[in-house]
């Protein structure tokens, strides 16, 4: 395999460095193929990980060499890591004798600091601000938030303009309040959608309709958010302040979900301050 060489001038080019995949996940797996389509003169060196068929089904479409960790590769260039954040601290125990002297180390966890990675490694983040369920995702338009070294900013700026997304840089000290932000916005809001197909459930209506249904409602919500204020996205009882309705559907959410019964008056004191806080800055 030949390895090549990077120069950290202000021209930078992608093309010339070999990249790998280590650990093949859906988002990494996501990044390469699209940095594949967008980019085809973009050179793969190894795939690598513990399940040689992955390794071999990922390889084959970036053109690339499938590899185990018990064979023998040395990683230079720019290095894809598609580890878990439970495993991403045990990257230089796992891969630390196979990597050059001339590498970018890319992760993706929005909770993990680049900083995770030795500094000799030129580490940067690049968290993708979207929920990537499979492994052939389009990150086009999509924004990403970023942060790491000085040269691992570089190249992963280069990347994702490549791939026609977005990004904003985050300081590594704040990553994990910069992550709580993007779990309360694309988990949270499902642990409702349980609670909510739960109800519609009781009321007869059938699967495939009960998912028809939230994502109707939900979309609608997520496009009025890009075209509004915040509190200008928020329809319902509490906006209306119909407090004889929040009363009684308070009544009603304790009734069927009494394990939870404190959330309901917690997140109707969360929307009042919304609006309490819109209505001030009105005033002012």
């Amino acid at each position: 395999m030949r390895k090549l060489t990077c120069s950290w001038s202000n021209e930078i080019s992608i093309d010339s460095f070999l990249f790998h995949v280590v650990g093949v996940g859906k988002v990494s797996s996501s990044f390469a193929k699209s940095l594949a389509r967008r980019c085809p003169g973009l050179r793969f060196g190894y795939v690598v990980s513990r399940d040689i068929d992955k390794s071999r089904s990922l390889a084959l479409e970036l053109g690339a060499e499938p590899k185990s960790y018990n064979d023998e590769f040395s990683l230079e260039g720019v290095i894809l890591f598609g580890y878990s954040d439970s495993v991403l601290a045990e990257a230089p125990k796992i891969v630390g004798g196979k990597i050059g002297f001339d590498v970018v180390a890319v992760h993706f966890s929005g909770f993990h600091p680049s900083t995770i990675f030795p500094e000799s490694w030129n580490p940067v983040s690049i968290h993708p601000n979207c929920a990537v369920a499979s492994y052939d995702f389009d990150f086009a338009q999509k924004i990403f938030g970023v942060e790491g070294s000085k040269n691992g900013l570089k190249i992963a700026k280069l990347l994702l303009e490549k791939l026609g997304a977005r990004y904003f840089e985050i300081r590594t000290d704040a990553k994990k309040v910069y992550h709580l932000a993007a779990v309360l916005t694309s988990n949270f809001p499902v642990a409702f959608l349980y609670l909510a197909k739960k109800l519609y459930s009781k009321l007869g209506i059938d699967e495939p309709l009960i998912r028809g249904i939230l994502h109707s409602l939900l979309s609608s919500v997520t496009s009025n958010v890009l075209e509004r204020e915040l509190h200008e996205a928020l329809t319902g009882p509490v906006k209306r302040g119909d407090w004889e309705v929040v009363g009684e559907e308070g009544r009603i959410f304790r009734e069927h979900f009494p394990e939870y019964a404190s959330i309901y008056h917690t997140v109707v004191l969360i929307l009042n301050n919304l609006l309490d806080e819109a209505r001030g800055k009105s005033e002012r």
